[in-house]
């Protein structure tokens, strides 16, 4: 499969993920602060477990050009257009799976913290432009 297909399948999922991700926020416009972030991030982290664990223990006989059009489209493409969150998420469980639990353990902490600290910096810095 070359990269163009590949970008293709990329945008047009990562588009309609974040077409979701809009409409999910607009259902939930009256609901308590961050409270829709909080739905839209729950939802992509399951449906990326979802899609990678169906994916790698599927019993299908897929060529490897479909298993690839079938991530890109759904883990790379539309979660990663509806919450990035769940990419997070996902790499942490591959490295608890892994028994790697001390890289887990810092992953998951220094993403977190980081995170928050850069949000917070950047929230900062943009209402003082």
């Amino acid at each position: 499969m070359n990269i163009w297909l590949r970008m293709l399948l990329v945008a047009v999922a990562g588009g309609g993920g974040a077409v979701c991700r809009y409409l999910i926020e607009l259902w939930l416009k009256n609901s308590p602060m961050g409270f829709a972030t909080w739905v839209i991030n729950s939802v992509g982290c399951f449906l990326i477990g979802l899609f990678g664990g169906w994916l790698i223990n599927a019993d299908c006989h897929w060529s490897q050009d479909m298993r690839t059009a079938f991530a890109l489209l759904t883990m790379t493409g539309f979660c990663g257009g509806f919450s990035t969150f769940s990419s997070f998420t996902l790499d942490s469980v591959k490295y608890y799976e892994a028994g790697q639990f001390l890289v887990w353990v810092i992953f998951a902490t220094m993403t977190l913290f980081v995170g928050l600290f850069g949000c917070a910096l950047g929230y900062y810095l943009g209402k003082h432009l």
